[in-house]
């Protein structure tokens, strides 16, 4: 069984998005904490949850992009490119 790269873009569009949603869904609960840490504790997930999706939702981008380079990837592709370059100059 091999995999397409779309589909693995779709797969991991589909999971930003479930985590973006429930993070969000989990900011309207209004929780009670026990403790402090607890608290800090469940905030510092929703980070983590935040920053998964974010990652998650750049590759899902990136893996369409290499896929699909041909007709309007190298558009989504331009500003990598552009860093790579600057980062070989030393700019």
């Amino acid at each position: 069984m091999t995999f397409d790269n779309p589909l693995i873009g779709f797969i991991l569009i589909t999971i930003s998005g479930g985590l973006h949603f429930w993070r969000k869904k989990k900011a309207f609960d209004n929780p009670r904490y026990p403790s402090y840490w607890r608290h800090l504790s469940a905030k510092s997930l929703d980070k983590l949850y935040n920053f998964l999706s974010l990652i998650s939702l750049i590759s899902g981008i990136l893996v369409f992009g290499t896929a699909y380079q041909d007709s309007w990837g190298s558009l989504v592709l331009l500003p990598i490119y552009a860093v790579m370059l600057f980062l070989l100059i030393g700019v």
